[in-house]
């Protein structure tokens, strides 16, 4: 960085800007297997999942590059608690609205539908994200929750999405199931431990 600030010649200074992008992902992808390998502990607290799902939401956003999503959430008024992290939930169901919206050509120019269920049968709140976009075949489907696997082009992702929000589930009490047929969208359904009450 202070050699690019220093330098007046232009070719010089592009290559010296692009070490430094470079470096900046490689930290951030040390970042990321670093918070793969070892989570923090969870610290379960009784919340509402809609403000998990506000949180969700806007962190997708933010990743997306801040504009609108065609987003339609299907919950009712009294929104159930969940006994969670709030924070990894959140974080574990950003990535999914992430994926979700990259299923798309172009990428995130499509609809995302989350519906959440509650089953009296169990003590789990079910969400599912459901989108249209290109599904995916049986042999990517086995591997879409493995770290490091990404069907998008080499060097687009770093294949820790889903399998981050698998750990991070499993982690606060919870399973990810995904159901996807290519040309006909993806289903995700995370099931969450409910809250007391």
């Amino acid at each position: 960085q202070l050699l690019a600030e220093g330098q007046v010649d232009e070719p010089t200074r592009r290559s010296l800007q692009q070490i430094q992008d470079q470096a900046h992902q490689i930290a951030s992808l040390a970042e990321g297997l670093m918070s793969y390998a070892e989570p923090a502990p969870p610290r379960r607290s009784n919340t509402s999942l809609g403000q998990i799902l506000d949180e969700a939401v806007e962190l997708a956003r933010q990743r997306l590059g801040g504009g609108d999503l065609d987003l339609r959430i299907e919950m009712g008024p009294d929104a159930p608690s969940v006994l969670v992290d709030s924070a990894q939930a959140a974080s574990a169901l950003s990535n999914i609205l992430v994926n979700a919206f990259q299923s798309y050509t172009p990428a995130g120019q499509g609809s995302v539908e989350i519906r959440v269920e509650r089953d009296s049968a169990v003590p789990e709140v079910r969400v599912q994200v459901q989108d249209r976009g290109c599904g995916m075949d049986r042999q990517t489907l086995s591997r879409a929750t493995l770290p490091f696997f990404s069907a998008r082009p080499a060097g687009r992702k770093r294949g820790l999405g889903l399998a981050f929000s698998d750990r991070l589930i499993r982690f606060n009490g919870g399973r990810l199931a995904i159901a996807s047929e290519p040309g006909a969208g993806t289903t995700v359904t995370v099931s969450l431990p409910c809250g007391p009450g």
